[in-house]
């Protein structure tokens, strides 16, 4: 049975609405939790699906697949938090949940590839400076594995608006790596150091 038929359904009992939370909980929360971390992402997670219900109503039974519309009010959702909340705050959760998620697996990713290790935070900070709807949009794609019609649909925007966003944050994101590739070449071929030898 479809997203579109359980709510449908849901309407008249209330109670078919739990197999949307089912199938979907697990992805929203992972992606309100990476964007703010662990304590207000699953506050936040819970609220999408408490706003879903109570707005059952307004969901396009035209569609299948209820993730773009749960993404949608989450994204919305999001938003209004990293308003309301201090960026430095916000760091500081992000931070913690990735230790969470990391575990006893950090010890061997940073034995096994410390150049990975930097190539994380390297991207971490390009995209902290990046417009934050094409971050939004690259997230959807990249985390959520959602199709680009899907992402127009949670975003409200057209489908060549998410190609160019998307491209537009690749781009940058090959430049500085690319950057930083060569930076950390010259560095090494100057015995650690980007200034001339005397």
């Amino acid at each position: 049975m479809n997203d579109s038929t359980v709510i449908e359904r849901s309407v008249c009992e209330p109670e078919a609405f739990g197999e949307i939370f089912d199938r979907h909980f697990d992805a929203i929360a992972g992606f309100c939790v990476r964007r703010i971390g662990v304590v207000r992402g699953e506050d936040v997670a819970g609220d999408v699906f408490r706003w879903a219900f109570e707005n059952r109503r307004r969901f396009d039974l035209k569609h299948d697949d209820a993730r773009p519309w749960l993404f949608s009010i989450a994204n919305n959702l999001v938003r209004e938090a990293l308003r309301s909340a201090g960026r430095q705050q916000l760091a500081y959760d992000r931070w913690l949940t990735r230790e969470m998620r990391v575990g006893s697996e950090l010890a061997f990713q940073v034995a096994a590839s410390v150049d990975a290790q930097h190539d994380l935070f390297a991207v971490a900070a390009v995209l902290e400076l990046q417009p934050v709807e094409e971050v939004e949009t690259l997230l959807l794609f990249a985390w959520e594995q959602l199709t680009y019609s899907q992402i127009a649909e949670a975003l409200a925007i057209p489908v060549g608006t998410v190609r160019s966003r998307i491209h537009r944050v690749r781009q940058h994101l090959h430049e500085v790596l690319d950057t930083r590739t060569i930076s950390e070449s010259l560095k090494s071929n100057l015995g650690g150091s980007l200034c001339p030898r005397a």
